[in-house]
């Protein structure tokens, strides 16, 4: 049997860019189910009116994490460039929805604190996942 931390990190890469696809296409079409309900109508109507370009970012940056987590699972050593891109794009949408995006989540959301412990966690585990792809990778055990 091969190293179950592989498997528990392939299933945690995999819920990651699961979530991170299904919250994109949700917000892409208007759909508002799931976790999306209980969003106020201030927040949906700023997902609604994001720019064009911050949509095709995310939209990378889901489809990067997805695939990465695919391949991950599969022993591809595409993984980890996959993995990489998608932090990377992740970090430029929090910086541009904390920074240059008007109004600004944090503005948006009302409690400051909070959105940048989420904003934060969310970075480290694209980080994580990233960090240990490429670790697999060195180690050539697995990848």
């Amino acid at each position: 049997m091969r190293r179950l931390h592989f498997y528990i990190m392939g299933l945690i890469s995999l819920a990651f860019g699961v979530i991170g696809m299904a919250e994109y296409v949700m917000v892409s079409y208007g759909l508002q189910l799931g976790w999306l309900d209980g969003y106020p109508a201030d927040q949906l109507e700023w997902l609604g009116s994001l720019p064009n370009w911050v949509h095709g970012v995310w939209g990378a940056q889901a489809t990067l994490a997805l695939v990465g987590a695919l391949c991950l699972l599969a022993h591809l050593r595409p993984a980890v460039w996959m993995l990489f891109f998608s932090f990377l794009t992740l970090v430029v949408l929090i910086v541009w929805a904390a920074a240059v995006a008007t109004p600004s989540i944090l503005a948006l959301t009302g409690d400051e604190t909070t959105t940048w412990i989420i904003m934060g966690l969310t970075a480290l585990l694209s980080l994580l996942i990233y960090l240990y792809a490429r670790q697999e990778k060195r180690t050539g055990e697995v990848l």
